[in-house]
């Protein structure tokens, strides 16, 4: 009797296939179902089907990758796609992959019965135990493996995988075994190579280079995984035994990464490193981070090894207000608070007051790319950069605006983007009334330096406090009490390096109920007292 696996994401259609399979005239056993492409690796593996049937827009791992891993392990696996999105694309690609058939949703009772005649005819024709569908080795078991573990911490890096799935790729080697977790992202410095070089070579060869030599050293001094992200970037999950502090053995493998490239093949690279993060729902966070710090190589230049963490450290340490009459908080506020006309004028004082006052082109297209990445940033937590840039890419606008050498095409362009981004935020906040944790995040932001508690902020979205607080950790990966206390704490670095201000008033207007409160909480967050904390940053800037 033939057997099928049925692999969709919706419950609804995979009970509906189910059933008319069962009521179909030929001997058909459905095997089972699976969820996602993880779920139905597993499943070809243990219940061994003679076709796999899936539908091609899943979470996690799509139909095609699911396709391509089952063909290299299983060539003479049979397979049917589904698909709800008529597109020739995955036509081209599905049977690229050696696809039997390609059904279109809602499928029809009669076009499954007419595809599944003709399998179980070939089947019957060719009798081939179902075991014997299993026995050949992939070509390359290592390539395969590679393969799984790509995508499953991809998804990890970008939220989709959890602890359970973690299992998988433990069985095909890569363990994760470390309480600690932070992202890099290696980026070739293309504009450093000879163009000969380049051209004469396949792009991708240079990726996999580096991420040869970026695991190399992950398997010498540290443990961890990289892989080929895309055509530009490589990426590596480091795993740790701790949370050091910026600049410790973290940033020192990333240098040793930068320097080995250089000795081997004289290839400069650029490293973007996220912080260091204590479980596995915060890698996402890390990963966002090491992008952010990925878009600074526009304003410090590449070859270097470019950390988030000492990148919020360098700009809390400057007083923006010494460089402009303007505060550029007004500027911030008014983006925050989502006011587009309002956001127009204070930028275009900005960038007037920036051009008068900076010493070279450089300073300026420097400041005002550090304004933007702020705003991208922000417009990643709040979930609005589609609608912000729309198809365009945050580098693309930052490359945009290095261009102009014209004080009024830079006050157009930027009041543009930063009018826009104000306007987006806005539509954000009037959807946000509907999502409690968005409405208390932005409660929080806007609330922050006064005394707060969980009680008083559950009750700006009537939810029992106990419950909001296990919400937001689920939602975030931290605790609503740890999310202001950074807020708070960041707030303070900044006043700390760039004010003479009393580090008791501080401590009041940042929030802090005390002053004993404020230093115990400040030491364990940053190593430092205070007072230490602001010797060291003005001792940076000299």
């Amino acid at each position: 009797m033939p057997s099928i696996l049925i692999v969709d994401d919706e419950a609804i259609f995979r009970r509906g296939l189910r059933k008319i399979i069962e009521s179909s005239s030929g001997s058909w056993q459905v095997a089972g179902e699976a969820k996602d492409g993880y779920e139905a690796l597993e499943m070809v593996e243990n219940l061994k089907p003679d076709v796999l049937l899936t539908d091609i827009r899943m979470p996690k791992m799509d139909g095609l990758q699911l396709i391509q891993i089952a063909k290299e392990r299983y060539p003479k696996l049979l397979v049917i796609v589904l698909s709800g999105f008529d597109e020739f694309t995955y036509l081209q690609q599905s049977l690229r992959h050696g696809v039997r058939d390609y059904l279109m949703k809602p499928v029809e009772r009669e076009e499954l019965f007419k595809t599944l005649g003709k399998l179980e005819a070939e089947l019957a024709v060719k009798p081939q135990p179902t075991t014997e569908l299993y026995t050949d080795e992939p070509a390359d078991a290592r390539m395969i493996r590679q393969h799984v573990s790509e995508h499953l911490v991809a998804g990890l890096l970008k939220g989709y995988v959890n602890e359970s799935d973690l299992a998988l790729l433990s069985r095909i080697g890569v363990t994760f075994q470390e309480p600690s977790f932070a992202c890099m992202i290696i980026k070739l410095d293309k504009d450093t190579l000879d163009q000969e070089r380049y051209d004469k070579a396949d792009p991708s060869l240079f990726q996999l280079y580096i991420q040869q030599i970026v695991q190399e050293l992950l398997d010498q001094r540290a443990k961890g995984f990289s892989f080929i992200l895309s055509e530009t970037e490589v990426v590596a999950l480091v795993n740790l035994a701790d949370r050091p502090q910026a600049g410790d053995p973290l940033f020192e493998l990333s240098e040793t990464i930068r320097r080995r490239m250089i000795s081997l093949s004289r290839l400069t690279v650029t490293i973007g490193l996220g912080r260091t993060v204590g479980c596995i729902k915060q890698i996402p966070q890390s990963f966002q981070e090491a992008k952010i710090a990925q878009l600074h190589r526009l304003i410090v230049g590449g070859d270097r090894v470019i950390s988030y963490e000492r990148i919020k450290e360098s700009n809390a340490e400057l007083p923006w207000s010494s460089l402009l009459e303007l505060p550029l908080e007004l500027l911030e506020s008014s983006i925050r608070e989502g006011k587009p006309e309002q956001t127009k004028q204070y930028a275009a004082a900005f960038i007037t007051g920036l051009c008068s006052q900076a010493k070279s082109p450089e300073v300026i297209h420097q400041q005002i790319c550090k304004l933007l990445i702020h705003g991208y940033e922000e417009a990643e937590k709040l979930r609005i950069t589609q609608n912000w840039l729309g198809e365009r890419t945050i580098q693309a606008v930052l490359l945009e605006i290095c261009s102009l050498n014209s004080r009024t095409e830079l006050i157009d362009c930027c009041c543009g983007y930063l009018g826009k981004l104000a306007e987006c935020t806005a539509d954000g906040q009037r959807k946000a009334e509907q999502d409690p944790i968005d409405k208390v995040i932005r409660y929080v932001n806007q609330h922050y330096q006064e005394p707060l508690s969980l009680t008083q902020v559950a009750e700006q979205v009537y939810l029992n406090p106990a419950y909001l607080s296990t919400l937001f950790k689920q939602r975030t990966g931290t605790s609503l009490v740890e999310y202001w206390t950074d807020l708070r704490i960041n707030d303070a670095k900044k006043r700390l390096a760039s004010s003479n201000e009393k580090v008791t008033i501080i401590a009041e207007s940042t929030g802090f109920g005390n002053i004993r409160h404020f230093n115990r909480v400040f030491k364990s967050v940053t190593g430092l007292a205070p007072n230490d904390y602001r010797e060291q940053a003005r001792s940076v800037r000299l």
